[in-house]
């Protein structure tokens, strides 16, 4: 048993598009070398239909990987390092993770989504 990926063919196929389905194949399992396969519109050996990647269901997916800045790491582990240090008292913690939380926002969520995306990502501590 497998799994297929599978990315239907048109005229206006785009570079996102591409990277999209071979996201999902990678995720999936498949490998540098794991072959494309041209499905053919029913009936026919000429029509392009789609393009499928199969990947075997027992094939372990590869995690996917993130980069983070070293600031956000520090932080991070600084958040956490005050929590497994506290002996449960982490009263003082709140300000130090809003403040983490939200330079994250702003640094590295903002950019990505736009500047109108302000109320969407402002820390609201009553949450």
């Amino acid at each position: 048993m497998s799994l297929a990926i599978e990315l239907e063919r048109n005229d206006n196929l785009t570079v996102s598009q591409w990277e999209g389905f071979l996201q999902q194949a990678r995720r999936a399992g498949a490998a540098d070398d794991t072959l494309v396969a041209e499905v053919m519109a029913t009936g026919s050996d000429e029509i392009i239909h789609s393009y499928r990647v199969e990947v075997p269901e027992a094939h372990s997916a590869q995690p996917e990987k993130v980069t983070l800045p070293v600031w956000l790491v520090h932080d991070l582990l600084s958040v956490v390092r005050r929590v497994a240090t506290s002996d449960g008292d982490v009263r003082g913690l709140p300000p130090d993770a809003q403040t983490t939380l939200q330079n994250a926002l702003d640094h590295l969520l903002q950019p990505v989504l736009g500047e109108n995306a302000d109320s969407k990502l402002t820390l609201d501590p009553q949450e």
